[in-house]
């Protein structure tokens, strides 16, 4: 009698798999702890990682080992869409702008696959929020490598052509009719003053009418998340306190919150309802959604 082998090309993805998928897509990269915090509960995740154990053996995903920095201990692995999973996508009817290449996802840095789970971590605070707080609702999530295919420029201090990319966008709607939308910034520590305070000029004549023009819309809060601790964080609140102060743009305080809050570590409604962020030129915390909607 012969042995049946099965067949990979036609193997039907459960609910589970496609959500892992549509998450990857939403996201780009993500640890295996990551997919399971949006999906399952924490004691959930050795059931996670076998399914993405066989979505990567069947070629819809692709692991990555994020390059060491020192040579001894073990690299945590990261997930990315296939071309399988990127065409089973587009099979269900998505929109998928995606393209893949197996080299270059290998060669990707350890700065920027961490960047990216920082990232990532924020991300899925607010997309939790809006899952479990029913007044929440996320209209759209953009992550860098889409706002990379349309920058916003500004002419820089120079006088030169600058474009402005956020870490990623977000447009939230509260109890179906208030606006927050967020340009987050995630800071690592690796940005010296110069750099950071160009940064800080070129957004505030993004936030002067570029912003409004590309995104249809007023509401803007440029949300700077540094996971490089408190330190840092009064660092960049000074730099930003001079650069404002430089271009007698103090009236613009209420443009940027800052927090040192580690979204990998809080729960949603911490990250987002209670006080853990600051304003330029104040030392009370506030809310990052301030409940001033009621």
């Amino acid at each position: 009698m012969p042995t049946l082998v099965p067949n990979r090309e036609f193997r039907i993805l459960g609910s589970a798999e496609l959500s892992f998928l549509k998450s990857l897509l939403r996201y780009r990269y993500l640890s295996s702890r990551q997919v399971c915090r949006l999906h399952f509960s924490s004691g959930s995740l050795t059931y996670v990682q076998s399914k993405l154990k066989r979505l990567t053996d069947d070629g819809f995903c692709q692991r990555i080992w994020v390059p060491k920095r020192v040579p001894h201990g073990s690299s945590p692995a990261v997930y990315t869409l296939a071309r399988r999973g990127i065409n089973q996508l587009r099979d269900e009817g998505l929109e998928v702008s995606q393209r893949y290449h197996p080299s270059e996802k290998q060669a990707l840095s350890y700065l920027f696959l961490n960047h990216t789970l920082e990232l990532n971590e924020f991300l899925i605070c607010a997309e939790l929020l809006c899952r479990w707080q029913p007044e929440f609702h996320l209209a759209a999530l953009l992550h860098d490598s889409e706002l990379k295919r349309r920058p916003v420029y500004v002419v820089d201090d120079d006088g030169r052509r600058a474009a402005v990319v956020p870490d990623a966008w977000l447009n939230l709607r509260i109890q179906g009719s208030f606006q927050v939308c967020l340009a987050v910034e995630l800071d690592r520590g690796t940005e010296e003053q110069k750099k950071w305070r160009r940064k800080v000029s070129n957004l505030l004549r993004y936030a002067n009418g570029p912003y409004q023009e590309t995104f249809g819309t007023r509401s803007l809060t440029v949300a700077v998340v540094t996971t490089a601790g408190e330190k840092r964080l009064l660092e960049l609140l000074a730099w930003t306190r001079a650069e404002l102060e430089a271009k007698q743009e103090k009236s613009q305080d209420d443009l940027f919150l800052f927090t040192s809050a580690s979204p990998e570590t809080m729960n949603s409604e911490s990250m987002f309802l209670l006080p853990r962020w600051y304003r330029v030129f104040s030392e009370t915390p506030l809310a990052l959604l301030e409940n001033n909607w009621a």
